[in-house]
């Protein structure tokens, strides 16, 4: 019977150990303590973590989790998704994607998208991100958020 108890509270010991490890690894930012309330009560934290999606696919998750019980507020919400857009989007090439793909997987408009791509064909291909904090008319916010997932 002890070495039931034993095996049982080492088990324990070993989840709590793996989920601090797990949520140690999340990126800092806003947004982190929102999914890990909404989210990790649910499902591990690697299975968000190891996902890629553009924003309208993240807003699509996150709106069917909470219809599914995920404890949140709107505004709970909509951090959850900058949060994850930022930290686990979607990489796109700057320099090969259309305006569509910029609009629907980066979170501009398309108007933004639009001006990304005359900025590129005009002045050549981007190089780093400081190039393509250069286009105006950008939304700089939208822009920092989606740093992460712009690749050259």
């Amino acid at each position: 019977m002890l070495w039931v108890r034993l095996a049982v509270s080492g088990l324990s010991l070993a989840a709590i150990i793996l989920g601090a490890t797990a949520t140690d690894d999340l990126p800092e930012g806003e947004g982190k303590d929102i999914l890990l309330r909404m989210c990790a009560n649910c499902h591990e934290v690697d299975r968000v973590t190891t996902a890629k999606y553009p924003r309208k696919q993240w807003a699509d998750v996150v709106d069917d989790m909470v219809s599914r019980g995920a404890e949140g507020s709107d505004a709970d919400a909509k951090i959850l998704v900058a949060y994850l857009t930022r930290n686990f989007g979607k990489p796109v090439n700057i320099n090969t994607a259309n305006a569509k793909q910029i609009e629907t997987e980066l979170s501009f408009t398309g108007a933004e998208a639009e001006l990304v791509v005359r900025y590129r064909t005009d002045k050549g291909a981007f190089k780093n991100f400081e190039d393509v904090a250069k286009v105006p008319g950008l939304n700089a916010k939208v822009l920092e958020e989606q740093k992460k997932n712009i690749v050259f």
